[in-house]
Parts: C-alpha cells; sequence; structure tokens
C-alpha cells in the first residue's frame, strides 16, 4: 500500500508537497483503512482530490506516474524537457525529487530519488525499511557513491553488491532499486529490490481521462469473471443485458486499412510467445486479435446485448459516453482484490453524480483487501462525511506564484455533520476557481 507521497520541484509543485495517506485517530468508516496493528498504523484505502482546473490535480498523478516511468523504463528515456518548476528561474538548476512510504508485506520502507531533469541525472537515491524506534538503511546513493546497509554487506553477498554497486557509479541515468531488480536475483537481500519494483510495475495503475482500459476483452473470455463483469453492469444500470465476443472474418474485417499496417499485424504475431491483442478502430470498435493452435489469426468483436428476447448486437461505440467510462472503469473493480493501487485522474468523466458515488460505496464494500482508490474530481456532490473521512479530502489550489500546493480538509477541523460541499463551493477551503468581472469595454476589447 502507499502510506505516502512527497513531490518537490515538478511541473506546477515548487515545494515539497506530501499527499498523506496514513488515517487519523477517528474511527469513523473503518471499513477505509487498513489496520497495521503490530506497527499501529492505519493506511487509507482512498484519496479523493478536489481543485481548480490548472490547479495541480493531474500534475500530482502525473508526478506519480512520472516517477514510476523513471523507475521501470530509466531516466533516459523519458521526456524531461522543462517539466521542474517554470515559473521560478532558480528552478532550472534544482532537483527535482520523489519520494514514496510503501507498505510491502506488512513491513514499511522508504524509498526515493531526485534528479537533475535538464541533465537527465541521478543526484540521490535511497531506500530505508522504516521502524517503530528508527530507519534501517538499505541503500543510500549520492550522485556516483552508493553506500551500502549492513544487509547487503553480509558475507554471502557483499562481493557481489559491491560490482553491482561499482557498475551503477558510472550509470548516472540508472537507478540502483531497478538494476538490481532487472538482474533477476533470487537470494534473500536482493528480495525487496523485486518486491518494490513490482509493485511500481504491476500493483500500481493510472488512468488519464482519455485512458480506455481495454483488459475488459481478455475478461470476457474467462468465464467467472465474464459473469461478474455483466452483474456489474447491470449493477451500473446500463441497460446491457450480456456482452459477447463473436468472430469475425480478418480479412474483411481489414479489407480498408492500409496494408503497412496489416502486415505490422500480422509480424506482431510472428514473434514468440504473441498469442493475442486488442486494436481499437478509428470508429471506437474493439477487436481481438489472437492465434490458435494452427497458427491462424482469429478475430473477435465485442458485441453488447440489450435484450434477451431480441438478438441484436450493439459496439461499444454506440453506448453512451458514460457506459464507454465504466468500460474503462469497471475492470479495476476486478483489481480491487489484488492489492493494486489504482489512480484515476477526472473520475467523474461522463458519469452521472450518482454513478461516481455508486462506484466509490462499491470500491468500499468490496475492498477487503490491502488495494487503494486515490481520483481526482470536481464531483461536489461525493464531498459527504457520510461517504468520506475528513482525511480522505484533499484540495489542490496555487498560491500567488503559481506554485501548487495540496492540504487535506482534517486542516480546517469540520464537524463530522457539516455539509461541506456547500462550504467547499461558498469557497471556505479555497481550490475553487476565481473568476473576475468582465465589463462590456472587456468583450470589445477596449
Amino acid at each position: 500500500m502507499l502510506k505516502r507521497f512527497i513531490i518537490e520541484n515538478f511541473s506546477s509543485y515548487r515545494d515539497e508537497n506530501i499527499l498523506e495517506l496514513t488515517a487519523g485517530r477517528t474511527e469513523i468508516h473503518s471499513n477505509h483503512f487498513f489496520d497495521y496493528s503490530k506497527q499501529k498504523v492505519k493506511i487509507l484505502k482512498s484519496a479523493v482530490i478536489y481543485g481548480a482546473n490548472a490547479s495541480g490535480k493531474s500534475n500530482l498523478i502525473k508526478a506519480i506516474e512520472f516517477a514510476k516511468n523513471i523507475i521501470i523504463n530509466g531516466l533516459k528515456e523519458q521526456e524531461t524537457y522543462k517539466k521542474y518548476f517554470r515559473l521560478d528561474n532558480k528552478c532550472n538548476s534544482l532537483p527535482t525529487q520523489f519520494e514514496f512510504e510503501l507498505e510491502i508485506n506488512d513491513k514499511f520502507y522508504s524509498y526515493g530519488f531526485s534528479v537533475f531533469l535538464n541533465k537527465k541525472e541521478i543526484v540521490e537515491e535511497w531506500l530505508f525499511e522504516i521502524g517503530k524506534a528508527s530507519d534501517e538503511l538499505i541503500f543510500e546513493r549520492k550522485e556516483n557513491k552508493v553506500t551500502l546497509g549492513k544487509t547487503l554487506k553480509k558475507k554471502a553477498v557483499k562481493n557481489r553488491f559491491e560490482i553491482y554497486k561499482e557498475d551503477i557509479e558510472k550509470q548516472l541515468g540508472q537507478l540502483f532499486l531497478a538494476e538490481i531488480a532487472n538482474k533477476n536475483l533470487e537470494f534473500d537481500e536482493s528480495e525487496i529490490f523485486n518486491k518494490i519494483y513490482h509493485w511500481f510495475e504491476q500493483k500500481l495503475i493510472i488512468l488519464h481521462p482519455n485512458t480506455q482500459n481495454k483488459n475488459f476483452l481478455p475478461i470476457i473470455n474467462n468465464d467467472n469473471i465474464s459473469e461478474v463483469l455483466k452483474e456489474l453492469l447491470k449493477y451500473f444500470d446500463t441497460g446491457i443485458v450480456d456482452i459477447v465476443l463473436f468472430e469475425d472474418d480478418f480479412e474483411e474485417t481489414f479489407k480498408d486499412i492500409p496494408k503497412e499496417i496489416k502486415i505490422n499485424i500480422e509480424k506482431d504475431f510472428t514473434k514468440e510467445g504473441a498469442r493475442n491483442t486488442i486494436l481499437e478502430s478509428t470508429r471506437g470498435d474493439f477487436f481481438f486479435i489472437s492465434k490458435d493452435e494452427n497458427g491462424e489469426l482469429k478475430l473477435q468483436k465485442l458485441g453488447l446485448k440489450h435484450s434477451k428476447k431480441v438478438d441484436e448486437l450493439f459496439e461499444l461505440n454506440d453506448e453512451s459516453d458514460g457506459t464507454k467510462r465504466l468500460f474503462d472503469l469497471i475492470p479495476l473493480i476486478i483489481q480491487f482484490s489484488n492489492d493494486c493501487t489504482v489512480l484515476i485522474d477526472e473520475f467523474d468523466r461522463s458519469l452521472h453524480p450518482k454513478l461516481a458515488k455508486t462506484f466509490l460505496e462499491l470500491f468500499y464494500e468490496i475492498s477487503s483487501s490491502k488495494s487503494q482508490l486515490i481520483v481526482t474530481t470536481h464531483e461536489s456532490t461525493l464531498l459527504d462525511l457520510t461517504l468520506l473521512r475528513k482525511d480522505e479530502i484533499w484540495f489542490t489550489e496555487k498560491d500567488k506564484t503559481g506554485a501548487s500546493k495540496l492540504f487535506t480538509l482534517n486542516k480546517f477541523k469540520e464537524r463530522y455533520d457539516k455539509k461541506i460541499d456547500k462550504a467547499y463551493l461558498s469557497g471556505k477551503y479555497g481550490a475553487i476557481p476565481l473568476f473576475k468581472k468582465f465589463s462590456e469595454d472587456n468583450l470589445e476589447g477596449n
């Protein structure tokens, strides 16, 4: 689970800002946190972030994704041009910092790094196990010098890690965590590297407003999960009573596409291990392409039924924007049993307020695991203390210098029976648009 995220000098965030997911003392909505009783720590399962347009909500999500991409793909592969805070000339020469406090197997770790974005160089990197009394160093890196903690200095692994340390000291664009994890080492001392890397690669899921989650197509081929998907579509009152994948002719379907694209599709399936892929047409239709036992390409198309009495099939492109958005979100519900941390930017896009609230309620109802849901939204009807805890509600706004600031509703010491949606819209908490008056002269350009 994500316990805390710290960001500094990235995009609209100049100063250090912290998204804190440690639950407060109140026991209200006790199913909204996971209790690590041995460590006496409770981690929230959700955070809902509000703010005016361009206040920094999306930049917070982008920062987490940017850090993830550096970890998984390396700093050299990232577009870093002017990603620092640009409204202060000093920030060009200052490092950008990301830090994650994570729970892995009931233990807590602090992993982070700082980079010079304009040079694509790693300045610092660190990994500590967080203890009750003190933190234990696993490794720490300052520019091209790596210090190993006592775990990595054990006789059995010391020589190997000394070599790894020397190797990484020559690579200012590569993280030590990723370097070790990518070696697929199998001894105990390397296990935490693998687990933290795996959390970023597999457990941290990010959806942007225009992200299309195509994971529902493979789900349909699984009879048990497919039934769950159908029930959820009924639950959200979409009018869809059944989902099918029906076979279509590959040659006929792709007869009008450029020959080069068709050749590339066929080439992809000549690669070892390639079994299936998902394509979207310019109309918004989805195709599930797979290779059968004889090596022949098989094409299946998504069909949606709105009546059990009529066999007419509809395509996803025929559905409303709200239903399309649910096809992005519903597969995530299945991930909620896999201890994933899911981030959704503009969660309420195309969703009726009631649907957005129902989705959150369903998450809390079924999420008995360590999964988390972190969303940005403008939907004020979710600002309801019968739905959310105060420490789950966050705001972003920009100060006079244009720097984003992140703060929680807890800052305002509100009562639990407070109608906070009205207070928010009235401007009590900030984080709302401020409109200057326009006169007729303004409109005429005088």
